[in-house]
């Protein structure tokens, strides 16, 4: 009788130990995660949100009121994704004109529509075409 107490009393032990020991590994690996931005689109999803500063040079095309349509460079990886970009220009009063090299900086990811879209950060007029 003594013998199946102490036998239960170490299964108990073990059970018990290996429990903890896999709480632990599992917590471990929780608390170890990157934690991430989310932001609800107006169509219902979750998309995570980059914050990394990307910039290219390109050509202004089109110049309107409130945006700009900019041609990246053919050696800019933007141009693997669209040949155009819609550059929004946000109080912006530059005087800019078609012809001109641009640097766009932005922040996130392209935008998937045509022209592609960039959250603008700044736009710096590198050269005009004379």
């Amino acid at each position: 009788m003594k013998r199946k107490i102490i036998i239960s009393v170490i299964i108990v032990l073990i059970l018990s130990t290996g429990i903890g020991v896999i709480y632990k590994i599992i917590e471990k690996d929780v608390t170890a995660r990157e934690t991430f931005d989310f932001q609800t689109n107006s169509n219902g999803s979750n998309d995570t949100i980059s914050h990394d500063k990307h910039s290219f040079y390109g050509k202004i095309l089109e110049i309107k009121p409130s945006y700009l349509i900019v041609e990246p460079n053919d050696n800019e990886e933007e141009k693997k994704s669209s040949d155009k970009f819609h550059i929004n220009l946000k109080n912006d009063n530059t005087p800019y004109e078609v012809g001109t090299t641009v640097k766009i900086t932005y922040e996130g990811a392209i935008l998937e529509s045509y022209p592609a879209q960039v959250a603008t950060i700044e736009i710096e007029i590198v050269a005009k075409d004379n």
